[in-house]
Protein backbone atom coordinates (compact mmCIF):
# COMPACT_ATOMS: atom_id res chain seq x y z
CA UNK A 1 0.00 0.00 0.00
CA UNK A 2 1.24 3.48 -0.61
CA UNK A 3 1.70 5.57 2.32
CA UNK A 4 -0.27 9.21 1.49
CA UNK A 5 0.09 11.88 4.13
CA UNK A 6 -3.25 13.52 5.21
CA UNK A 7 -1.32 17.01 3.85
CA UNK A 8 -1.33 15.14 0.21
CA UNK A 9 -4.86 14.97 0.09
CA UNK A 10 -6.96 16.56 -2.65
CA UNK A 11 -10.92 16.97 -2.40
CA UNK A 12 -11.89 16.71 -6.19
CA UNK A 13 -15.09 18.96 -6.12
CA UNK A 14 -15.96 18.33 -10.16
CA UNK A 15 -14.59 15.41 -12.26
CA UNK A 16 -11.21 16.18 -13.47
CA UNK A 17 -11.10 15.99 -17.37
CA UNK A 18 -7.62 14.24 -18.88
CA UNK A 19 -7.97 15.60 -22.46
CA UNK A 20 -6.88 13.75 -25.33
CA UNK A 21 -3.33 12.78 -25.70
CA UNK A 22 -2.84 14.37 -22.42
CA UNK A 23 -1.28 13.39 -19.78
CA UNK A 24 -2.35 13.86 -16.02
CA UNK A 25 0.57 13.30 -13.34
CA UNK A 26 -0.87 12.99 -9.41
CA UNK A 27 2.88 13.01 -7.87
CA UNK A 28 1.37 9.93 -5.56
CA UNK A 29 -1.48 12.62 -3.97
CA UNK A 30 -4.71 11.44 -2.95
CA UNK A 31 -7.43 12.31 -4.39
CA UNK A 32 -10.85 11.64 -2.94
CA UNK A 33 -14.59 12.69 -4.54
CA UNK A 34 -16.87 15.15 -2.97
CA UNK A 35 -19.85 13.23 -1.29
CA UNK A 36 -21.83 16.21 -2.48
CA UNK A 37 -21.07 16.87 -6.19
CA UNK A 38 -19.52 13.44 -7.39
CA UNK A 39 -20.98 10.68 -5.28
CA UNK A 40 -20.21 9.47 -1.92
CA UNK A 41 -18.53 5.24 -3.34
CA UNK A 42 -22.16 3.83 -2.97
CA UNK A 43 -23.74 1.53 -5.43
CA UNK A 44 -25.50 4.36 -6.53
CA UNK A 45 -25.51 4.47 -10.49
CA UNK A 46 -25.94 7.61 -10.97
CA UNK A 47 -22.25 8.59 -9.24
CA UNK A 48 -19.63 10.70 -11.37
CA UNK A 49 -16.42 9.56 -12.03
CA UNK A 50 -12.99 11.38 -10.25
CA UNK A 51 -11.14 11.36 -13.49
CA UNK A 52 -12.20 11.05 -17.00
CA UNK A 53 -10.21 9.85 -19.36
CA UNK A 54 -10.65 11.28 -23.15
CA UNK A 55 -9.00 9.03 -26.15
CA UNK A 56 -4.72 8.72 -26.15
CA UNK A 57 -4.85 10.53 -22.06
CA UNK A 58 -2.88 8.69 -19.37
CA UNK A 59 -3.45 9.06 -15.61
CA UNK A 60 -0.56 8.30 -13.35
CA UNK A 61 1.10 8.11 -10.01
CA UNK A 62 -2.54 8.68 -8.29
CA UNK A 63 -4.04 7.73 -4.81
CA UNK A 64 -7.82 7.50 -5.32
CA UNK A 65 -8.85 7.21 -1.58
CA UNK A 66 -12.63 6.87 -0.15
CA UNK A 67 -14.83 8.01 -1.25
CA UNK A 68 -13.89 7.28 -4.63
CA UNK A 69 -17.82 8.20 -6.30
CA UNK A 70 -17.31 6.12 -9.66
CA UNK A 71 -13.62 6.01 -10.32
CA UNK A 72 -12.41 6.75 -13.30
CA UNK A 73 -14.36 6.47 -17.03
CA UNK A 74 -12.27 5.94 -20.06
CA UNK A 75 -13.54 7.41 -23.91
CA UNK A 76 -11.09 5.78 -26.80
CA UNK A 77 -7.91 4.14 -25.59
CA UNK A 78 -5.82 5.11 -22.59
CA UNK A 79 -3.09 4.57 -20.12
CA UNK A 80 -3.70 3.90 -16.71
CA UNK A 81 -0.23 3.67 -14.77
CA UNK A 82 0.51 2.72 -10.78
CA UNK A 83 -2.63 4.12 -10.16
CA UNK A 84 -3.97 2.75 -6.26
CA UNK A 85 -7.43 2.46 -5.31
CA UNK A 86 -7.47 2.87 -1.65
CA UNK A 87 -11.41 1.88 -1.81
CA UNK A 88 -13.33 1.19 -5.11
CA UNK A 89 -16.47 2.91 -4.64
CA UNK A 90 -19.15 2.14 -6.96
CA UNK A 91 -16.63 1.05 -9.62
CA UNK A 92 -12.94 1.57 -9.69
CA UNK A 93 -12.92 2.33 -13.58
CA UNK A 94 -15.21 1.83 -16.42
CA UNK A 95 -14.59 1.79 -20.15
CA UNK A 96 -17.33 4.04 -21.10
CA UNK A 97 -16.31 3.61 -25.21
CA UNK A 98 -14.91 1.86 -27.60
CA UNK A 99 -10.76 1.53 -27.41
CA UNK A 100 -7.73 0.03 -26.02
CA UNK A 101 -7.23 0.83 -22.34
CA UNK A 102 -3.64 -0.44 -19.63
CA UNK A 103 -3.75 -0.93 -16.82
CA UNK A 104 -0.23 -0.67 -15.45
CA UNK A 105 0.78 -1.45 -11.94
CA UNK A 106 -1.22 -0.24 -9.14
CA UNK A 107 -3.76 -2.03 -6.94
CA UNK A 108 -7.49 -1.75 -6.33
CA UNK A 109 -9.12 -2.99 -2.68
CA UNK A 110 -12.13 -3.62 -1.25
CA UNK A 111 -15.54 -3.46 -3.53
CA UNK A 112 -18.85 -4.64 -2.99
CA UNK A 113 -19.53 -5.41 -6.58
CA UNK A 114 -17.18 -5.13 -9.40
CA UNK A 115 -13.80 -3.73 -9.68
CA UNK A 116 -13.76 -2.90 -13.40
CA UNK A 117 -16.97 -2.31 -15.82
CA UNK A 118 -16.66 -2.48 -19.95
CA UNK A 119 -19.22 -0.89 -21.37
CA UNK A 120 -18.37 -0.80 -24.54
CA UNK A 121 -16.35 -3.39 -27.51
CA UNK A 122 -12.64 -2.86 -26.06
CA UNK A 123 -9.52 -4.34 -25.74
CA UNK A 124 -8.71 -4.30 -21.44
CA UNK A 125 -4.78 -5.46 -20.56
CA UNK A 126 -4.27 -5.64 -17.28
CA UNK A 127 -0.80 -5.55 -16.17
CA UNK A 128 1.38 -6.06 -13.14
CA UNK A 129 -2.04 -5.08 -10.93
CA UNK A 130 -2.86 -6.24 -7.89
CA UNK A 131 -6.53 -6.54 -6.92
CA UNK A 132 -8.31 -7.40 -3.60
CA UNK A 133 -11.58 -7.94 -2.26
CA UNK A 134 -14.16 -7.34 -4.70
CA UNK A 135 -17.38 -9.19 -5.75
CA UNK A 136 -15.73 -9.68 -9.22
CA UNK A 137 -12.60 -8.11 -10.80
CA UNK A 138 -14.33 -7.41 -14.54
CA UNK A 139 -17.50 -7.25 -15.35
CA UNK A 140 -19.04 -6.72 -18.65
CA UNK A 141 -22.19 -4.83 -18.98
CA UNK A 142 -24.91 -7.21 -18.48
CA UNK A 143 -26.95 -8.52 -21.41
CA UNK A 144 -24.43 -7.15 -23.90
CA UNK A 145 -22.98 -9.35 -26.55
CA UNK A 146 -20.35 -6.81 -28.35
CA UNK A 147 -17.13 -8.38 -28.19
CA UNK A 148 -14.07 -7.53 -25.51
CA UNK A 149 -10.92 -8.73 -25.00
CA UNK A 150 -9.52 -9.31 -21.44
CA UNK A 151 -5.63 -9.65 -21.30
CA UNK A 152 -4.02 -10.03 -17.68
CA UNK A 153 -0.27 -10.78 -16.94
CA UNK A 154 2.17 -10.60 -13.88
CA UNK A 155 -0.87 -10.19 -11.56
CA UNK A 156 -2.27 -11.10 -7.97
CA UNK A 157 -5.96 -11.45 -7.93
CA UNK A 158 -7.42 -12.41 -4.51
CA UNK A 159 -10.94 -12.74 -2.32
CA UNK A 160 -13.60 -12.40 -5.75
CA UNK A 161 -16.84 -13.50 -4.18
CA UNK A 162 -18.09 -14.25 -7.43
CA UNK A 163 -15.13 -14.17 -10.23
CA UNK A 164 -12.15 -12.83 -11.98
CA UNK A 165 -14.35 -12.11 -15.49
CA UNK A 166 -18.01 -12.49 -16.07
CA UNK A 167 -19.86 -11.75 -19.41
CA UNK A 168 -22.99 -12.48 -20.87
CA UNK A 169 -21.20 -12.01 -24.43
CA UNK A 170 -20.60 -15.68 -26.12
CA UNK A 171 -17.71 -13.92 -28.67
CA UNK A 172 -15.65 -12.16 -25.27
CA UNK A 173 -12.36 -13.73 -24.67
CA UNK A 174 -9.80 -13.92 -21.72
CA UNK A 175 -6.36 -14.82 -21.57
CA UNK A 176 -4.54 -14.72 -18.54
CA UNK A 177 -0.93 -15.41 -17.58
CA UNK A 178 1.40 -15.28 -15.26
CA UNK A 179 -0.64 -14.74 -12.55
CA UNK A 180 -1.08 -16.12 -9.20
CA UNK A 181 -4.68 -16.25 -7.49
CA UNK A 182 -6.49 -17.50 -4.59
CA UNK A 183 -10.48 -17.18 -3.40
CA UNK A 184 -11.62 -15.90 -6.48
CA UNK A 185 -14.99 -17.88 -6.65
CA UNK A 186 -16.15 -19.51 -10.28
CA UNK A 187 -13.05 -17.63 -11.80
CA UNK A 188 -14.64 -17.26 -15.07
CA UNK A 189 -18.38 -16.69 -15.80
CA UNK A 190 -19.84 -17.58 -18.31
CA UNK A 191 -16.83 -17.14 -20.33
CA UNK A 192 -16.17 -19.36 -23.35
CA UNK A 193 -12.81 -18.72 -25.05
CA UNK A 194 -10.22 -18.90 -22.37
CA UNK A 195 -6.35 -19.41 -22.52
CA UNK A 196 -4.60 -19.44 -19.67
CA UNK A 197 -0.56 -19.94 -18.79
CA UNK A 198 2.05 -19.85 -16.07
CA UNK A 199 -0.41 -19.17 -13.61
CA UNK A 200 -0.98 -20.56 -9.72
CA UNK A 201 -3.63 -20.90 -7.51
CA UNK A 202 -2.52 -20.87 -4.11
Amino acid sequence: MVEVSPSDTITVDETIVVEAGDTFDGGGKRYVANPDTLGDGSQSESQDPVFRLEDGATLKNVVIGDPAADGVHTYGDALVQNVVWEDIGEDALTIKDDGHVTIRGGSAQNGDDKMFQVNAPSTFEILNFTADNAGKMIRQNGGTTFKTSIIIDGSVITNMDEAIFRTDSSSSEVTMTNTRYSDVGEKWYNVDNVSESGNYEY
